[in-house]
């Protein structure tokens, strides 16, 4: 979650959900546009996922973190036909580090 409200990450209970998938059910996000980094999020940005998940090429989508080199967020398609295959853990408590 990306925010400058600090309260916001207090405010409401969280939680995290492991997923576990197969790679083969994973698109890489190529070619970026090149504004991926730009805040708030470019139209790009937008338009590369609305694409993605009209297009339905995949259950999952990789895409880079723009707040840690080297790591990756993954977007989930619901729709997708394959997604059923995907492996959802149980819902566990989450709170932030009050450190970030």
């Amino acid at each position: 979650m990306h925010t400058e409200d600090t309260r916001l990450l207090g405010a409401v209970q969280w939680v995290m959900i492991p997923v576990a998938l197969d790679e083969a059910l994973i698109e890489i996000a190529k070619p970026l546009p090149r504004d991926w980094r730009r805040l708030p999020a470019p139209p790009s940005t937008h338009e590369l996922g609305t694409r993605w998940a009209t297009e339905a090429h995949s259950a999952a989508l990789r895409v880079p973190s723009i707040v840690i080199d080297g790591e990756f967020n993954y977007v989930l398609n619901p729709q997708h036909p394959d997604f059923g295959r995907l492996k959802i853990g149980a819902p566990a408590a989450f709170s932030f580090d009050p450190r970030l």
